[in-house]
């Protein structure tokens, strides 16, 4: 009797493809021991690579289970073997940490910070931890510039700050120590006598902009010489130059996790670069005036400020399309005066619950701001918002941005409006001695107060604190409310003398890797004079200042 060639081979287990297509699962087994691939060059299940990498224990599984499982299971199996692989990516020495501790503190904030980055909404509160000043270290890195310093950026580990400043000078630091590590020195511009600048080795104008990808490998800096460069920060050298930008390069950001750079310019537009491969990828138009400032997260997308046009644009770059926010809030008596009853009571807030209270210098100046609110909420005064030149986003749904008219504006993709105004965050500028005459009577009378600008912007993403500077003395820190009404609070501030022309912020993982305690690290370019120009000057010395913030979240040490 001949053999029966279908039970003599067996029943090979198969699934079908979405595209119609039926793999072999033995066919490609065999293969795969056989260290080639199958003819037909389509893969199997077991060759999928997941974000963990391919999982062992599904490739070992036997046919008729992984042939009788339901999509149900699969699921429920491949986030089983999630949760392991998360755990034994944290997991230390046996005996050393308690396994239950190690459930609490590690996995679960991995798992929740994974699902706060998808979903693109922030959902940490971290701020009322950083309601004090007490224990706050400050190192100032000084002998670097010599004009003053426009752009700051802390490396995503926390090791290094980079500043950028008006001589074209580009300078690396050592975060703790403040040591001076390296200095990529500017180019002279070309006059008579000096040859055109080799723009391969550096600026050769004012430096604006400064950006770091989130792997720690490159850095990118943009200015008034119209060019972008690309530094390497492990080798400490020149990588590559991009001069498609007609005007001077204003902002420049990474997009988080993947090393695509976008930039802005005062020429309007737009651009996107791969850093990986060094080229130019796409550039979107839509302001009606030099773009000012810049900000992204993780989604494939960018927020962007038009300065007097007024317009703050949303460009969702995987669509080709663009949402216009209008700006142009006016700060009056009215909305001063409703500002004050809207505030909360500082004896119900969560501030007041902490065993740390701020600082007597911060107190003050908190105390001394809403005195001024009052004074001016009994005076006749109007501030209007002519021009946007900062944004930071918070989440992928929620930015703040802020102006000319010292009024910080939070912003939601579901309102083309502000949905928060907090007016006059920085105060005025003190009224002068001196009176204008009117034209008509010759009656005196004196000259109306100006609001700070504000000049920078930085949030600390995924979380409810964000900090703003201006020129007056003080970097103000800022709690999102809890609940579904918009709107953020008065925190904190932080004493720094100066036109704060740039702000950076991250978050320091620490060396205990079972605690779920992060101190914050803020950088601050401070100069004598405005980032974009020369139309007022401080006394004060062009620095940069490096704060840690201490965070008082109590640690949480594991049982052995």
């Amino acid at each position: 009797m001949a053999k029966d060639r279908f039970l003599a081979q067996g029943v090979t287990t198969t699934k079908r493809q979405r595209n119609g297509k039926v793999s072999n699962k033995s066919h490609s087994r065999k293969a795969k021991d056989n260290g080639s691939e199958s003819e037909d060059g389509i893969g199997d299940v077991e060759d999928l690579e997941h974000r963990y990498g391919t999982d062992t224990d599904e490739a070992s599984s036997s046919d008729e289970d992984a042939f009788l499982e339901t999509a149900a299971e699969k699921r429920l199996r491949l986030a089983k073997n999630y949760i392991d692989k998360v755990k034994a990516s944290t997991d230390l020495e046996v005996g050393e940490y308690d396994a239950a501790q190690i459930d609490r503190d590690l996995i679960a904030e991995r798992l929740m910070t994974d699902a706060q980055e998808r979903s693109g909404k922030w959902s940490r509160r971290i701020a009322v931890n950083f309601a004090h000043e007490d224990g706050t270290k400050c190192v100032v890195l000084k002998n670097g510039h010599r004009l003053p310093v426009t752009c700051v950026a802390v490396t995503p580990n926390g090791q290094y700050v980079y500043s950028g400043c008006k001589d074209g000078r580009l300078v690396k630091w050592k975060r703790d120590t403040g040591a001076k590590l390296a200095v990529f020195r500017g180019q002279k511009k070309k006059t008579k006598k000096n040859p055109p600048p080799n723009h391969n080795l550096g600026h050769s104008d004012h430096i604006l902009a400064i950006a770091i990808s989130g792997d720690n490998k490159y850095v990118a800096t943009g200015g008034r010489d119209r060019r972008i460069h690309i530094w390497s920060i492990e080798e400490d050298k020149h990588l590559a130059v991009f001069h498609q930008h007609k005007d001077s390069v204003t902002g420049l950001v990474f997009r988080r996790s993947v090393n695509q750079l976008y930039s802005c310019s005062a020429d309007r537009m737009v651009k996107l670069w791969n850093i990986d491969e060094l080229g130019y990828m796409d550039t979107l138009f839509g302001h009606q005036d030099g773009v000012l400032s810049i900000a992204a997260l993780q989604r494939e997308q960018a927020v962007t400020v038009g300065g007097r046009d007024k317009t703050v644009r949303l460009w969702k770059i995987a669509d080709e399309t663009q949402l216009v926010f209008r700006g142009g809030s006016s700060t009056d008596q009215h909305r001063i005066t409703k500002a004050l009853l809207d505030e909360p009571e500082e004896e119900n807030s969560e501030i007041a619950k902490l065993p740390l209270k701020r600082s007597a210098v911060a107190g003050k100046d908190i105390k001394n701001y809403a005195a001024m609110l009052r004074a001016l909420a009994s005076n006749d005064c109007e501030f209007s918002e002519d021009c946007i030149d900062c944004v930071a986003m918070i989440d992928e749904e929620t930015y703040v941005t802020g102006g000319d008219s010292g009024a910080l504006s939070l912003w939601s993709m579901q309102k083309k409006k502000p949905v928060f105004i907090h007016h006059l965050s920085h105060g005025v500028h003190p009224n002068p001695v001196t009176l204008a005459a009117m034209d008509d009577g010759g009656e005196m009378a004196a000259i109306p107060a100006r609001p700070h600008w504000i000049t920078a912007l930085a949030a600390v993403p995924f979380t409810d604190l964000f900090f703003s500077a201006s020129s007056d003395g003080w970097i103000r820190m800022w709690q999102l409310r809890p609940g579904k009404a918009p709107g953020f609070d008065l925190l904190n501030a932080i004493p720094v003398a100066g036109y704060v022309n740039g702000l950076s912020v991250c978050e320091l993982a620490g060396d205990d890797p079972m605690s779920t305690r992060r101190d914050v690290v803020l950088a601050a370019a401070v100069g004598q004079e405005p980032r974009l120009g020369r139309w007022e000057k401080q006394k004060a010395r062009n620095v940069v200042k490096v704060f840690q913030l201490p965070s008082t979240l109590p640690t949480k040490k594991a049982r052995v």
